[in-house]
């Protein structure tokens, strides 16, 4: 079952509309909004059970999504129409990320970064290795779905300016959690090479979903499978079969 591709457009353009009405109060809810999206800690890590300076490791999927030149474009369109697509291309793929059921872990200005699996999800949610690669990998296919369905119709139709292309990089593999900071100032981080190559594959695409090997090797395959991979470089080009 595929996400509800209405469902999202209805709630994304009534967060524009909401941004719309009041530009100068929207900014200080896009603060709020961004600070109930994101994890406040890495799933199954809490932030004041860690000492500083320690780590543990755990194993995710990783998501990266971001938006190509959006320097360049918010350059040429302005600060009002950057702040009102925002509100669209965040609310957008936000709600992909929660249908998929990821966790959050940080928006980058335009980039989100999101974890799938880890032991408590095995524990609590039932999501092994398999779901949690193919929930990631799902949800990056449907980003694009949304992306011309959802964020560029409604851009088209409010006037905002140029489409809006993203690149999505999904990998799995273990990652180091650690505490970093000092006394009432700290957080949670993850470091890990799968993070920095899902980060780096959103980089290369357009418009395209590239997965890392493990991504692949873990996929269900069938004769009558509808998702497809293709070699790219150093990873693989992920695909609905149309």
């Amino acid at each position: 079952m595929s996400i509800n591709v209405d469902e999202v457009y209805q709630k994304t353009i009534n967060h524009y509309n909401a941004a719309k009405r009041n530009l100068s109060e929207e900014l200080e809810k896009r603060r709020e909004f961004y600070a109930s999206a994101i994890s406040d800690v890495i799933p199954e890590f809490e932030a004041d059970k860690l000492e500083f300076g320690s780590f543990d490791k755990g194993n995710f999927a990783v998501l990266f999504v971001d938006m190509r030149r959006s320097t360049q474009r918010a350059e040429t369109v302005g600060p009002e129409k950057t702040f009102l697509t925002m509100h669209v291309f965040l609310t957008a793929l936000l709600e992909t990320i929660k249908y998929y059921d990821g966790k959050v872990i940080d928006i980058m200005g335009d980039g989100i970064m999101v974890f799938w699996g880890g032991k408590t999800a095995r524990e609590k949610g039932h999501m092994f290795k398999t779901k949690a690669v193919q929930n990631a990998g799902l949800c990056g296919l449907d980003m694009l779905t949304v992306r011309e369905k959802v964020i560029n119709k409604i851009i088209e139709d409010e006037n905002l300016g140029n489409i809006i292309d993203i690149g999505v990089g999904v990998t799995f593999d273990s990652v180091i959690v650690t505490k970093i900071g000092i006394e009432d100032t700290y957080d949670v981080k993850a470091f890990g090479s799968c993070i920095n190559i899902a980060s780096k594959y959103a980089d290369q695409t357009r418009n395209e979903v590239k997965v890392s090997k493990k991504i692949k090797n873990e996929w269900p395959s069938g004769k009558n499978g509808n998702i497809k991979f293709s070699s790219n470089e150093d990873g693989y080009s992920m695909y609905r079969n149309k």
